[in-house]
């Protein structure tokens, strides 16, 4: 019952990131503001929704699994934007780096760890 009371603040922080992104690419769709070209920035989406789920994270794989995301996402934009010369032909390299790391930080520590922050909270 308890974690029914609990808001999700990553939701609602995604939901408006969703709802402003909707309504800036529907104007462009529709000609309302001119040459946004807000299609290059669609990664953020997916930074948006690795931001929710950490912010709601409180078991070890759950904080992996948003990482993870805002990870997959960070690289996307970057290839997307060619941000120091990156692009998606030689910047693939940077997703072994990426899945190395998640495969370290899941022998660290076991999905059933849960972080501190719960205590803050009165749990």
């Amino acid at each position: 019952m308890e974690d029914q009371k609990r808001h999700s603040y990553g939701q609602l922080g995604v939901g408006l990131f969703l709802l402003a992104a909707g309504v800036a690419l529907m104007l462009d769709k529709f000609d309302i503001i001119h040459n946004v070209q807000a299609w290059h920035y669609w990664p953020t989406i997916i930074i948006a929704v690795g931001l929710g789920k950490l912010m709601d994270a409180q078991f070890a794989w759950e904080y992996r699994k948003a990482c993870s995301t805002l990870f997959i996402g960070a690289w996307l934009f970057m290839s997307e934007l060619h941000i120091f010369g990156l692009d998606y032909h030689n910047s693939w390299p940077i997703l072994l780096i990426g899945i190395g790391i998640g495969m370290l930080w899941k022998s660290a520590y076991p999905s059933h760890f849960r972080f501190a922050k719960d205590h803050y909270h009165g749990q």
